[in-house]
């Protein structure tokens, strides 16, 4: 599900002191390619465990970037029982977005037969065109191979990327290690398959992404899929930017600062 809220100003750039910091906190990092019809969105996420210097250091990353009050005002009351906290930043500057993450929450009721209403991961996000919006990325757990693999081939096989290498490579992916989730409502109709525990084999993995390299546009990902490893594969209809893919990758801190340093002030 996904909730938007009224117009804003674009977000500003972070300065190099604060992305300095980020790269010193972080437990993780991420750099994702958004493919549309019209173009890349390169975009490096920083997590951070759950506490409270994380969450005053994001809320004040997002207060220096000029984030909405409101939007801010939301993901800190989604905190409370989140064990990961998130910060993405756009390489070009025009795009923020602060998650919560609930694994270990969603993981302890799941055991004890409770798969309720509960978001894995929820965004709140600063857009290109001055809107904001929050997705809920609701998991389907132990989503049968039926459900996952569709969407999942099709957004692959957009980026023209060889069908063959795409089975291949997909192939060990099962229920029990696809982590499987939906986005709905308006303006936004996606799914997120997180491979981080599928045990896929990172060879196979590396010639179903060698296509990347046939276009100039993912000449970025081409590089990042040679040394990084694939950790989410998105996709679906968003209603600013249309049919998308985004691959996410594993990155160190080092390369995340080397991205985002470009677009600092």
């Amino acid at each position: 599900m996904s909730q938007h809220l009224p117009p804003v100003r674009r977000p500003a750039r972070p300065s190099r002191a604060l992305l300095s910091r980020l790269v010193a906190a972080a437990d993780g990092c991420e750099r994702s390619f958004s493919v549309t019809a019209s173009g890349v969105e390169d975009r490096v996420l920083f997590f951070l465990e759950h506490d409270a210097g994380a969450a005053a250091l994001l809320r004040e990353a997002a207060q220096e970037m000029e984030l909405p009050e409101t939007l801010l005002k939301s993901w800190e009351a989604a905190r409370p029982g989140a064990d990961a906290l998130g910060l993405a930043l756009r390489s070009d500057g025009a795009s923020v977005r602060l998650y919560t993450q609930y694994w270990e929450v969603l993981v302890a009721r799941l055991r004890q037969g409770d798969p309720g209403d509960m978001p894995l991961y929820a965004g709140f996000k600063a857009l290109p065109d001055g809107s904001t919006r929050i997705d809920r990325y609701m998991p389907v757990v132990a989503a049968p191979r039926e459900v996952y693999m569709p969407p999942l081939r099709e957004a692959l096989q957009s980026l023209d990327l060889d069908p063959l290498a795409i089975e291949q490579a997909l192939g060990p992916l099962t229920p029990e290690r696809c982590i499987f989730t939906r986005t709905e409502g308006a303006g936004r109709n996606s799914w997120l398959t997180t491979l981080r525990r599928a045990r896929l084999k990172p060879g196979r993995v590396t010639a179903m992404l060698a296509g990347l390299t046939q276009q100039a546009r993912l000449a970025e990902a081409a590089a990042c899929a040679t040394r990084a490893p694939l950790i989410h594969v998105a996709g679906g209809e968003d209603a600013q930017k249309g049919p998308f893919t985004t691959l996410y990758f594993e990155i160190t801190a080092a390369e995340a600062e080397a991205a985002l340093s470009p677009m600092v002030s």
